[in-house]
């Protein structure tokens, strides 16, 4: 079988994976970003992830995967989505590993786990644009967020095809 083909590119301890270096580089803008904003965020990023794996798939799904601190997202939630977004949305799924940590983040998810951690991504976000996008993102993830993770059938079991692959070393990573 061959093995699947992404780049990667480290950023400080993390690494970030996709099937692009465009893609890459807007990661690396959005933690450029959250560092400019919030060292302590930033810092927490890189204690709480290890990998970024941006998969070939389009579709706005992604999910944080625990132990392995790796957070895996379709191509269009990267591509489609503003850096303050993609920031925030990176303190968000990271915020996953403390909760983790703590014991919180079990079955069933749902606004246990998520509340804490959309509330987490607000204020980061109003570090950079203030009230306004603070109530984008309460409307954003009420209303489109949820309905397009519940439709997608496809994109969690690819993450987790993505993740065995990677863990028995069946991904070649090309250096970006």
């Amino acid at each position: 079988m061959k093995k699947k083909s992404f780049f990667y590119k480290k950023a400080g301890k993390l690494i970030v994976i996709g099937p692009t270096k465009k893609e890459i580089e807007k990661i690396l803008q959005a933690l450029l970003l959250i560092k400019k904003t919030d060292k302590k965020e930033y810092w927490n990023a890189q204690s709480r992830m290890k990998i970024i794996f941006i998969s070939n798939m389009s579709g706005f799904t992604n999910e944080f995967f625990m132990p392995e601190k790796i957070w895996f997202a379709n191509k269009s939630v990267i591509g489609k989505n503003d850096l303050p977004w993609l920031a925030s949305l990176i303190i968000h799924e990271g915020f996953h590993a403390t909760q983790f940590k703590k014991g919180k983040y079990i079955l069933p998810l749902g606004n246990k786990i998520e509340l804490p951690a959309l509330r987490v991504q607000k204020i980061f976000l109003e570090k950079i644009d203030g009230a306004d996008k603070k109530k984008e993102i309460e409307s954003t993830f009420k209303e489109k967020y949820w309905s397009k993770m519940a439709c997608d059938k496809k994109s969690f079991s690819y993450f987790r095809h993505l993740l065995d692959l990677l863990e028995n070393k069946k991904i070649n990573l090309i250096k970006a």
